[in-house]
């Protein structure tokens, strides 16, 4: 038998002699569908040979998986490291090159580049993944979750205060976020509000500076949503106790159509209803739902008798208890009298119940962000809007192909929730 050795471009040693840690990493790069990369950067002209702009776009993923620091970091190391110019058909660029690309594509083209990845994550099924423990008749479509984490800008943290009292920097883009941080003593920077699906694929990042609440955002995050992806259905949004507001509830629901999962804050109900805020029937015993009509927007409520199982004889004369009324008093609540304490998802209702736990599911996907996204924070030295909303776009690109790559090695569906069946 005899052993052919192919050269590989790049590649300055024989593929059987890399570690196995050398040999996964091209895998990695070689199960990237570069039909998701070279329309893209095909469109914009002047970035070198056709090819060219793809095997960029693959170095900075490199930068991204490798958490190098700069642009001159990179190229050195491209210039230096084999296996780095292999996956990047022996790519050599000076740093100023990457400037030049992320000046051409801007913002708008790394996007376009991470709908793609996000399209292809959802042809393997990644976006909306079966979750058995969830209703079987739950509304059908892709599930959310929305979160923001706070993103330090490492060389623009220079500031001086006005007349006024407002702080201004270097990089206008940035703010000051109003009080200390738990990781950072000097809280100045941008922050990252993020949409993504329960099983960890993310869809939309935008940027504001430190000091943008959370609220403000939400439905900015929403409308991209809509617009980047027309294509897919969306059913349910989970979301903490900072966005557990009536506006929030009312328009998630009506202007976008998705139920919003949100974690409440304290509820108080009128007196009609007991303190969980089930309706009680006309002489005082607490109801029990029997399921939401959305297209009448309303929860429907009985009393299922529940009154004539007592052991205390009634001391009243109820005329549901008869026969023809099989689930006994019917009562109404109609979103419009308030859609947090009324509907579409309340917190006594099963698919609230089932989908709340995956809070811990959801915090485990942001800790991708905020702890594991590749040191988002320390690899960033980027200026201006722009330039830090590609560095996160770069970073949800990598971390789409990452949930890809780990399903066509592994066969998992999620990082984040448990779906071995």
């Amino acid at each position: 038998m005899v052993d052919f050795q192919i050269p590989l471009p790049g590649l300055a040693r024989d593929f059987n002699t890399l570690t196995q840690e050398e040999k996964d990493f091209i895998a990695y790069f070689s199960t990237i569908d570069i039909d998701c990369i070279s329309p893209v950067v095909d469109r914009y002209t002047g970035i070198g040979p056709r090819g060219y702009g793809t095997a960029l776009i693959l170095a900075r993923m490199i930068k991204v998986k490798e958490r190098i620091l700069s642009d001159r970091q990179l190229a050195k190391a491209l210039k230096k490291i084999d296996l780095y110019r292999f996956v990047t058909r022996d790519t050599q660029p000076s740093h100023n090159t990457f400037n030049t690309l992320r000046k051409r594509l801007g913002p708008n083209g790394f996007i376009e580049i991470h709908k793609r990845f996000v399209k292809k994550a959802h042809t393997l099924g990644l976006l909306d993944p079966d979750i058995k423990e969830l209703p079987k008749n739950r509304r059908k479509g892709i599930i959310l979750v929305a979160d923001s984490t706070f993103l330090i800008t490492s060389g623009s943290t220079r500031g001086q205060k006005d007349e006024k009292g407002q702080w201004h920097f270097n990089d206008p883009s940035v703010a000051f976020s109003g009080k200390g941080h738990h990781k950072h003593k000097y809280a100045v920077g941008h922050k990252a509000h993020s949409l993504r699906t329960i099983s960890g694929i993310p869809l939309v990042t935008l940027l504001s500076p430190a000091n943008e609440s959370d609220q403000a955002f939400i439905l900015v995050l929403m409308e991209e949503l809509i617009t980047r992806y027309p294509f897919l259905q969306f059913s349910y949004i989970i979301l903490d106790k900072g966005y557990d507001t009536e506006e929030i509830h009312h328009d998630i629901y009506e202007f976008f159509e998705i139920i919003p999962i949100i974690v409440r804050k304290k509820m108080v109900y009128p007196k009609a209803f007991t303190r969980d805020g089930y309706p009680l029937c006309p002489w005082g015993s607490g109801m029990k739902p029997r399921g939401i009509e959305y297209k009448q927007k309303r929860t429907k409520y009985a009393c299922f008798k529940l009154c004539t199982k007592s052991e205390q004889p009634l001391l009243f004369q109820c005329d549901y208890i008869k026969e023809q009324y099989k689930f006994g008093y019917t009562h109404y609540t109609y979103f419009e009298d308030g859609y947090r304490k009324y509907g579409p998802a309340l917190p006594h209702s099963l698919i609230y119940k089932k989908l709340k736990p995956f809070r811990t599911g959801i915090e485990r996907t942001f800790g991708l962000v905020k702890e594991n996204r590749y040191r988002m924070e320390i690899t960033n030295f980027y200026k201006g809007l722009d330039h830090v909303t590609i560095h996160t776009i770069e970073h949800d690109i990598v971390l789409t192909h990452d949930i890809v790559f780990d399903h066509i090695k592994t066969g998992k569906i999620s990082p984040v929730i448990n779906l071995n069946y």
